[in-house]
């Protein structure tokens, strides 16, 4: 049982590595118009958008419009972080105690 905690665990670690890299390559082709328009910026623009524009609404979104900054990326990239590196270790420690 402990084992299968620990490759799901593992999983979505990848899982979340692997998104936060397409995130990155999706920020530095938005700065390329035609790499944006391309087929691929458009299909992770569908991929990343949804998540992002979670952190697109209220003072971020003014704050947005104030600046010319967008700091959805910045905000989704640190929450993945976090979830990555404390909630899922978080999560384990309990796991691992109430199961082993």
């Amino acid at each position: 049982m402990l084992t299968i905690v620990s490759y799901v665990l593992s999983a979505i670690n990848w899982i979340i590595w692997i998104y936060s890299i397409i995130m990155v390559i999706d920020a530095i082709m938005s700065w390329v118009p035609f790499l944006r328009d391309s087929a691929v910026g458009r299909f992770l623009n569908r991929i990343i958008d949804p998540y992002l524009n979670i952190f697109r609404k209220g003072p971020i979104q003014k704050l947005s419009y104030a600046t010319g900054l967008d700091l959805s990326f910045l905000l989704g990239l640190l929450l993945l972080y976090f979830i990555q590196d404390y909630a899922l270790n978080w999560l384990a420690n309990i796991l691992f105690r109430v199961l082993g």
